[in-house]
């Protein structure tokens, strides 16, 4: 079922009424977008798919009110009066996000959780807003090392004292000592933990000990989040971090926003009141609604979810190398990826390819991916937890790996035809959706 027929029937926009509408064609070009999602297998790490049930949230009635606050602003109060403003009431909206937050609260180890930011990037941008002050230092991860490409730019333009955090290349992590050094000479108020390409856990606790309890901690799950609730990477709250935030859309199977977790309510509540009166006010209800579904779906199926993720990876890896692709081994580890994601450095049938067209190439036969530069060298980034959604084990890993394999070798549109058709097939027979409430009741 694709994103429109799951909203319901699409008429033809060339007929409405008789008539050609102004807008036709291009919403009949959006249609055979979403059309080519069928015929596709998407391994982009930073991308998920709903359940039905969370999906019918995203375009359900409600998704047309505002949701102001955080539900225990609301609790007991039918209408809402806040901050001078009476408006309607939801208790039922209410009490799913009551379920939600405790759920999300045992899954993450946490005090307090937050659904309210709009997505990862807003998610930064209210914890630097309402956690730091204007000209202290933050420390985050360099894009070169797998940091996001926005955080220093973000860092720069509110007025804070941005600064890489030194970075290991023959360890491929945090030079500790390195930093213990400049932590000495320059404390900050802020250490971000914001890596893009997680193929390992961050030494957190380690960190924890160079900065000491003078300053925050922050760690950015939007990769891993599905992982950690599914105790299936590491444990950030419980390593030493004081907050854990990031976008709700990549292992953890929810809609495009954010969320934040705090290891003390207070500093949680505190953060809340004011992330209220200064950084939201429509919290996008329709995508926050499936969130709290999606929550509860993790709730019950986040350890199965993640354990066959970790599994389809390996498997994936593997496939990959016997297939001729170099796949990334980080130094020192005995696998390539302890996450979802894998990075993999061309192969031996294609030493000295543009990555990227490789990447187009695979793209134009229906396996959907990213590169992006890692270490000063461009590579594929493949991420597994959407083909695990939806359903897809082991064999199904070694089935991509063989037409990965054929699409990088693809000369000419019979060729690329020919794949594209083999990779529709695989994923027409995995059209449904797994580890989630569309086949039980949600209650």
């Amino acid at each position: 079922m694709t994103e429109l027929a799951a909203a319901g029937p699409v008429r033809s926009p060339h007929r409405a009424g008789g008539r050609t509408g102004p807008a036709g064609g291009l919403l009949t070009a959006v249609h055979d977008d979403v059309g080519r999602l069928t015929t596709t297998v998407n391994l982009a790490a930073f991308e998920n798919v709903l359940s039905r049930t969370a999906r019918a949230m995203l375009h359900g009635p409600l998704a047309d009110r505002y949701l102001i606050g955080h539900e225990q602003e609301r609790r007991g109060l039918d209408p809402l009066l806040r901050s001078g403003l009476l408006s309607a009431a939801y208790p039922g909206v209410d009490a799913l996000e009551r379920a939600a937050s405790d759920t999300a609260r045992q899954l993450l180890g946490a005090a307090w959780v937050d659904f309210r930011p709009l997505s990862g990037l807003h998610a930064t941008i209210s914890v630097f807003a309402l956690l730091t002050a204007p000209g202290s230092t933050v420390y985050s991860i360099a894009p070169a090392n797998g940091g996001h490409f926005a955080t220093q730019p973000l860092l720069e333009s509110m007025g804070r004292d941005g600064r890489y955090l030194p970075w290991c290349a023959s360890a491929g992590t945090i030079d500790l000592a390195a930093f213990a050094e400049i932590w000495r000479a320059h404390p900050g108020a802020m250490v971000f933990l914001d890596h893009g390409v997680p193929l390992a856990p961050l030494p957190v606790r380690e960190l924890r000990a160079v900065i000491g309890d003078g300053a925050l901690l922050a760690y950015d799950a939007s990769h891993t989040l599905g992982l950690i609730a599914g105790g299936q990477f590491q444990d950030p709250l419980a390593e030493g971090c004081d907050l854990l935030q990031g976008n709700t859309h990549k292992s953890f199977p929810g809609a495009h926003k954010g969320l934040v977790a705090f290891a003390d309510a207070a500093l949680g509540q505190g953060f809340s009141e004011r992330l209220g009166l200064a950084l939201v006010s429509s919290q996008q209800t329709g995508p926050t609604l499936a969130n709290y579904v999606t929550t509860l779906e993790m709730g019950v199926h986040a350890s199965a979810y993640t354990r066959q993720m970790l599994a389809n990876q390996a498997a994936l890896a593997c496939a990959l190398g016997e297939s001729g692709f170099a796949v990334h081994h980080p130094p020192g580890a005995t696998g390539p990826s302890a996450s979802h994601v894998l990075l993999v450095e061309g192969g031996r049938q294609h030493d000295g390819a543009d990555p990227y067209a490789l990447a187009a190439r695979l793209m134009h036969c229906g396996v959907m991916l990213n590169a992006r530069p890692v270490d000063g060298r461009v590579v594929l980034r493949l991420g597994v937890q959407e083909v695990t959604r939806r359903g897809m084990r082991q064999p199904e890993m070694w089935r991509l790996a063989e037409l990965m394999a054929r699409a990088a070798h693809t000369e000419g549109a019979t060729a690329t035809a020919d794949v594209a058709g083999q990779v529709a097939a695989l994923a027409g027979a995995f059209t449904s959706v797994r580890y989630g409430f569309d086949d039980s009741e949600a209650a």
